[in-house]
């Protein structure tokens, strides 16, 4: 039997709190990266803009079907070359903020119980990592996002899928943040909302699986454009509805000595 000395969380709709499954991410990144080009004399309208971003949005599924990943400058790529411009310095210097960062508008919130249910974890001597998937904001900004939270001092490793080149439910990924953690796989549980993502994608790494259920619902409905579950199930070793129950749970789990 393997003690549980390692914890690893997802980040959206479970550590931080995303509403926004429509389009207002969307449309608020491509007026802001329409008003970036006009200020550096572009002559876009906004149609342009709203072609380039399904453009990307084309080859990016794609990708991420394949539970791969791009870097952020394979993004900005990818924007670009649906406006026919190429992938120059200035022009990727650009778009980068205002495509990095527009979910910063929205102001994302804390989980309840996200603060002291990590405070708790790391008094206990747990290491702590981050495994998340990033769709079109990238790690960079979800750092700040945790860090304005106070809450990214916690973690002792973080990996995020835009800088990994793959996604969740890829082993992949998981078995890069065990890595980075010096983890070994069964002493270590994931804690996340998606059924597929989080707990078949944890248990295909050989890792312990929390399933957080509050907001599973909303996030499956989006995901399912990008994420095919098929025959690929895991049965998660414990559900909880709170954050708060997240430890409870680890010690449970150890006692079990599943």
């Amino acid at each position: 039997m393997s003690l549980i000395d390692t914890v690893t969380f997802d980040v959206w709709n479970t550590l931080l709190v995303h509403e926004f499954y429509d389009d207002r991410v969307k449309n608020a990144r491509i007026g802001l990266i329409a008003r970036a080009f006009e200020r550096e004399g572009f002559s876009f309208s906004k149609e342009d803009i709203l072609k380039a971003y399904d453009h990307s949005e084309t080859c990016l599924s794609t990708l991420w079907r394949q539970e791969r990943d791009a870097c952020l400058e394979e993004h900005l790529a990818l924007f670009l070359e649906g406006l026919g411009l190429e992938a120059t310095g200035r022009n990727m210097s650009v778009i980068r903020l205002p495509y990095a960062n527009a979910i910063l508008d929205f102001k994302p919130s804390l989980v309840e119980g996200a603060q002291s249910t990590l405070l708790s974890l790391k008094k206990k001597g747990y290491k702590l990592g981050l495994i998340s998937n990033t769709g079109r904001t990238p790690g960079e900004t979800i750092r700040l996002i945790l860090e304005g939270h106070g809450i990214m001092k916690y973690f002792d490793y973080a990996v995020f899928s835009n800088e990994a080149g793959y996604v969740k439910p890829n082993r992949k990924i998981f078995e890069i943040a065990l890595g980075g953690l010096g983890s070994k796989a069964e002493s270590a549980v994931h804690v996340g909302d998606s059924m597929l993502l989080d707990v078949y994608g944890a248990a295909s790494a050989g890792m312990k699986a929390v399933h957080f259920n509050k907001y599973t619902e909303r996030f499956d409905r989006y995901a399912a454009q990008y994420y095919k579950a098929g025959d690929r199930y895991a049965a998660p070793d414990l559900t909880i509805e709170r954050l708060a129950d997240v430890a409870p749970a680890i010690e449970a789990l150890s006692k079990k000595g599943i």
